[in-house]
């Protein structure tokens, strides 16, 4: 059996490496930040947010989110009201509803900014960033 900070690394090292990824340093580390200050709800929809055509306004952020949102889903967590959750915008839908209480947001902020952190160590960097 897998301790949760391997099934993080895990999950995080799969979100960053599959086909199509978008998910960079510089994207991931303005996650944690908004997050701790807006909230993860707020994040999320930042994230989630749509252009009028109907395209995602951050694709990298939302990618990022959706990664999340699949990470939380797993039964692990003890957050059985996100089991099916496949994206930013469901993870908003099932934390904001009648169902949700308060500790499945407090669970669930407290994970996502743990897996947040797995994704910014095994994230790439951009061919624009500086080397730091």
């Amino acid at each position: 059996m897998q301790n949760l900070d391997q099934i993080r690394a895990a999950k995080a090292l799969e979100a960053v490496n599959r086909n199509g990824s978008k998910i960079t340093k510089q994207t991931v580390s303005k996650l944690p930040a908004m997050i701790i200050s807006n909230g993860l709800l707020a994040a999320a929809a930042f994230a989630a947010e749509l252009k009028k055509e109907g395209e995602a306004k951050r694709p990298e952020m939302q990618d990022a989110m959706n990664q999340v949102a699949q990470h939380l889903k797993n039964s692990v967590h003890g957050i059985n009201i996100l089991t099916g959750c496949d994206s930013a915008q469901q993870l908003i839908k099932k934390l904001s509803g009648e169902n949700a209480t308060s500790n499945d947001l407090q669970r669930a902020t407290g994970e996502a900014l743990a897996f947040i952190s797995y994704l910014k160590r095994f994230a790439v960097k951009e061919s624009n960033e500086s080397n730091v």
